[in-house]
């Protein structure tokens, strides 16, 4: 879970990674057909992804694959 001066309230950091996610996404991919939007943040030599699942779950991983797979997986379960 993301903290910052003491914050801990899931639903705050929700909101923020959706906000990112909406506002300020910057990094769009696909796989198997599905568009995936994402945040990339930085510093360049450890990033991280931020994406938001069918199901409004936040999904954050230093690894962009790690993140398009788990979309994936959820996507395909409504088919």
């Amino acid at each position: 879970m993301l903290k910052s001066r003491g914050e801990q309230d899931p639903e705050f950091w929700k909101e923020v990674a959706t906000a990112l996610v909406e506002n300020k996404h910057n990094t769009k991919t696909s796989r198997n057909g599905y568009p995936i939007t994402m945040y990339q943040g930085e510093p360049p030599h450890k990033p991280y992804f931020i994406a938001i699942d069918n199901r409004e779950q936040v999904i954050i991983s230093p690894n962009k694959k790690i993140v398009i797979t788990y979309m994936v997986e959820e996507l395909e379960m409504l088919v």
